[in-house]
């Protein structure tokens, strides 16, 4: 993929995906896409967005990837598979399935486990971060895999090898909790940013049970993509602009967030189980901050996921 390539895509989801709401695909002009409301039996609503490509299934099935924070990302990854696949490249079309919410967004709570005793984050002012809920990944977790995504294969034909799901930041740390905790029921999961400061580290002791308690063999190969912007622990350039206080708290508030650090720490964990199966890789992108490297993991997910057999 050339640097021209890189930074067009880059920059397009700066335009379309870097919202902390959800935003409306549906003045997006993409063929084959449709947005429907998705009635959970009990979750409620979710908006969901679907690409199918407009050609004869191949064989074997489509690959499929599921996006966490869907209208952040589903344009992006729309145009990076367009872009790259054609019958001599080595990617291939696929699936889309973007999992948002109509208006208020639910993430939080969504993503967030529920841990026995939880800790509340105490920000660099000596506030306590009380923003959202929490506890309903279990939940979620039924959903995507009791519902959604057991229609999904009614309705398509997929191949079972290439099933993907990408999480950012609180998705990330969804998609390392449902691995740990849940049947193997992806190919890959793109674990981008994991906020591994959540509940003072609790991650890390889902971890620790996980390998001590269940010594688990992967059935079959299973992707795990951790990564981490380089500088989500520092401040970038632009940062320097602001008052010297605000750089200090900032610089404070990601320094104890420890983004880089915990990232790589939950690679060599896992790396040091040696675990049948898994092919693991960890990923720190130099100079790029907690927003601008979810496209650059998005594309690491794509190339393996969208990969031609």
């Amino acid at each position: 993929m050339s640097r021209f390539s890189l930074l067009f895509i880059i920059m397009l989801w700066v335009m379309t995906g870097c919202q902390s709401k959800s935003i409306s695909t549906n003045s997006l002009i993409v063929p084959n896409a449709q947005t429907e409301i998705f009635h959970s039996k009990s979750n409620g609503d979710y908006k969901v967005t679907i690409y199918t490509p407009n050609k004869p299934t191949p064989k074997g099935g489509w690959p499929i990837l599921y996006l966490l924070d869907g209208d952040s990302y589903f344009l992006t990854t729309y145009e990076i598979i367009k872009s790259q696949a054609c019958e001599r490249c080595l990617l291939q079309e696929g699936i889309i399935v973007s999992i948002d919410y109509l208006n208020q967004t639910r993430r939080d709570f969504d993503f967030l486990p529920k841990p026995d005793d939880f800790v509340f984050e105490t920000l660099p002012n000596n506030q306590i971060n009380l923003s959202g809920k929490y506890g309903g990944a279990d939940a979620f977790y039924d959903f995507l895999t009791q519902e959604l995504k057991l229609e999904m294969e009614k309705r398509y034909e997929i191949n079972l090898e290439q099933q993907a799901i990408f999480g950012h930041s609180y998705g990330g740390l969804f998609n390392l909790y449902i691995f740990l905790t849940k049947p193997v029921i992806f190919n890959t999961y793109v674990i981008s940013s994991p906020s591994m400061w959540f509940s003072d580290g609790y991650m890390f002791k889902v971890l620790s049970k996980y390998l001590l308690d269940n010594k688990p063999r992967l059935i079959n190969p299973v992707n795990l993509l951790i990564s981490v912007g380089g500088a989500e622990q520092s401040l970038l350039s632009f940062d320097r602009n602001l008052p010297e206080e605000k750089q200090n708290l900032l610089l404070k508030h990601r320094q104890n967030r420890k983004m880089v650090d915990n990232s790589k720490h939950l690679f060599e964990q896992l790396e040091q189980a040696k675990l049948y199966n898994l092919n693991l890789s960890f990923k720190v992108y130099p100079q790029q901050s907690h927003k601008t490297a979810a496209i650059i993991a998005l594309q690491d997910g794509i190339q393996i996921n969208f990969n031609v057999q």
